[in-house]
């Protein structure tokens, strides 16, 4: 057998066994905590003795996250601690409610993302403090009566 042949029947062999293993088998090792870099382990101290019991796509991702945490500048990380925080201080249903506009964000076609994104940069600072600030300072039938209206402009713009 020539060395095209056997060059083959490998690569089909390689591919037969990629649709053999379902996605789970093939990655069920995971990342070790030791091939994590050292800034990855610094940022993922706190759940070190947790790691291996994780699934190996939350490794990916949580490896990932702490890669782009590192890479923030300093000001930038300051106001995702402060979000965090901020986050972590709210009750169970805003915490629900947060995750579920974050979903609905990621489900929008990538050119509304941008288009929101670049209103919200376009806002001047004083602009954005004053609607985060409106946003937490209201009551939550204040918020209640805010999504209400929201779904009403947009049962009026699909008509």
């Amino acid at each position: 057998m020539n060395l095209s042949m056997k060059h083959h029947y490998l690569v089909m062999g390689l591919v037969l066994l990629c649709f053999v293993l379902s996605p789970k088998q093939a990655m069920a090792k995971g990342i070790a905590w030791d091939d994590l870099n050292e800034q990855q382990q610094k940022t993922l101290s706190g759940i070190k003795d947790r790691w291996n019991e994780l699934p190996p796509h939350r490794q990916e991702k949580l490896s990932k996250g702490a890669e782009k945490w590192a890479n923030m500048p300093p000001e930038q990380r300051e106001r995702a601690k402060e979000n965090i925080t901020r986050f972590k201080n709210l009750s169970p249903e805003d915490k629900a409610l947060v995750k579920e506009h974050m979903q609905k964000f990621r489900q929008l076609p990538a050119e509304k993302r941008k288009a929101l994104r670049e209103r919200w940069n376009n806002m001047s600072p004083e602009q954005k403090e004053k609607f985060k600030s409106r946003i937490r300072n209201m009551s939550p039938e204040q918020r209640q009566e805010l999504r209400e209206k929201i779904k009403e402009r947009k049962m009026e713009r699909a008509q």
